[in-house]
C-alpha cells in the first residue's frame, strides 16, 4: 500500500512539472527576439552607405568596427593608416591581416585583369589632378616618368607580416577597390552570423544574398547616363535582378576635365600609357560572386577601353558584364552572355 502511496505521489509531482513548463513555454518564446529586417546607413570613405539585413539582431557597432579597421589598414587620406606609414617609410612591421590581404587580393585582381588595375598609379593620379587637393601639372616628359614607377607586382614584397616596397618613388592605394573590399568584409560577417538574406551597399557598390524584404529578389537599376542631361529619357539603361551577387560600377561620364587642346579626359587613367582615358566607353557594371572583385574589374575594364574589354570578357568566366559606350548616333551596350535582365 505504501508503494502504491509513493507512485501516486511520483505521477502528481511529474504532472504538476509538465504544468509548470505548458505554462512557462510561451514566456520563454516571447522573450525571444523577433527575426527582422535592420537597416543602417550613414556616411564612410567619403561617400554614402546602406545595409538591409535580415537578423534577430542588430550588428551596427560590429559594422562600425569593421569600416574603422578598414580605414586604420588602407586610408589613403589618413596619415596614420598602415599604408601611409609605409608609403612613407617604405616598411611597415606586423602588418596587420587586414592589410596583408589588401595586397593579396590587389595582386589577383593585377594578374586577372591583365594588369590594368594597378594600385601603383598614385603619382600619375595626382599630376593629372585626380589626387587629394591637386591640380593638372603634367606634361609628356612628366607622364614618362612617373610611368616608371607603375607596377605593382615589383612594387613590394612581404615576408611573414613585414611589409617593404621596393622602389622608393612607388607608393600604393588601394581606392579602385575599397569600397568593394569593405563591402566583402561586412558581407562575410553576415555571413558568419549565418543572415540568409542581406544587401549591403557603399557608394553604389553593392554585394546581396537571398531576399529582399518584400521577399523577392533584390531589384537593381543600371543608371542612364544621358539621362543626366536630357531629364525626358528614361533614368535607367537596365533592370536586373541580383541574386546572391556583387555589383560595381564604373564610369567616365562624371569625373572628367578638359585639358589644354580642349580633350575631356576621364578620371581613369590606363596603366599602359600614363594617360587618362579617351575612348567611347563610358560605363561598365561588372557582377561577380565578390565585390572587390568586380570593384577592380570594373576599373579595369574602363582603362582598357571598348574593343580591349570586350575581348577580355569574351575569353575569361569569372565575370559578367554591361558596357555603355558612345556612338554617333547615340548611346549603345553590350553585354556577355550571363548577363541576364
Amino acid at each position: 500500500m505504501k508503494s502504491k502511496t509513493i507512485g501516486y505521489t511520483f505521477i502528481i509531482i511529474l504532472i504538476a512539472i509538465g504544468a509548470i513548463v505548458i505554462y512557462k513555454l510561451p514566456q520563454l518564446n516571447s522573450s525571444k527576439k523577433p527575426i527582422e529586417f535592420h537597416n543602417f546607413k550613414g556616411k564612410v570613405y567619403g561617400t554614402y552607405f546602406s545595409m538591409d539585413y535580415e537578423s534577430a539582431e542588430t550588428y551596427n557597432q560590429e559594422i562600425d568596427s569593421i569600416f574603422k579597421a578598414i580605414d586604420k589598414a588602407s586610408s589613403a587620406y589618413s596619415s596614420a593608416s598602415e599604408i601611409s606609414r609605409l608609403n612613407r617609410d617604405k616598411l611597415i612591421e606586423n602588418a596587420s591581416p587586414l592589410l596583408i590581404e589588401h595586397f593579396e587580393k590587389a595582386g589577383e585582381f593585377y594578374t586577372f585583369t591583365d594588369e590594368y588595375f594597378d594600385p601603383t598609379l598614385s603619382a600619375l593620379i595626382e599630376i593629372w589632378g585626380f589626387g587629394k587637393n591637386t591640380q593638372p601639372t603634367v606634361d609628356t616628359a612628366s607622364v614618362k616618368k612617373h610611368l616608371s614607377r607603375v607596377g605593382f607586382d615589383e612594387a613590394y614584397e612581404i615576408k611573414e607580416k613585414d611589409i617593404a616596397l621596393l622602389k622608393d618613388s612607388v607608393k600604393i592605394n588601394f581606392t579602385a577597390m575599397g569600397e568593394g573590399f569593405a563591402i566583402d568584409e561586412i558581407a562575410d560577417f553576415f555571413e558568419s552570423k549565418s543572415i540568409q538574406n542581406y544587401k549591403v551597399e557603399i557608394g553604389g557598390e553593392m554585394r546581396t544574398r537571398g531576399e529582399s524584404p518584400r521577399s523577392k529578389k533584390w531589384l537593381i537599376g543600371l543608371q542612364n547616363p544621358a539621362a543626366e542631361d536630357d531629364p525626358s529619357l528614361d533614368p535607367l539603361m537596365a533592370k536586373l535582378e541580383l541574386v546572391d551577387q556583387a555589383l560595381s560600377t564604373s564610369g567616365s561620364y562624371r569625373k572628367f576635365f578638359v585639358d589644354q587642346n580642349g580633350i575631356k579626359r576621364g578620371h581613369i587613367i590606363n596603366p599602359k600609357t600614363g594617360f587618362p582615358v579617351k575612348h567611347e566607353l563610358i560605363s561598365v557594371s561588372v557582377f561577380s560572386k565578390s565585390a572587390s572583385l568586380s570593384d577592380a574589374t570594373a576599373t579595369a575594364l574602363m582603362a582598357m577601353g571598348l574593343e580591349k574589354a570586350k575581348t577580355f570578357l569574351t575569353e575569361q568566366e569569372r565575370v559578367e558584364a554591361f558596357l555603355i559606350y558612345e556612338t554617333e548616333d547615340g548611346l549603345k551596350s553590350w553585354s556577355t552572355p550571363g548577363f541576364v535582365t
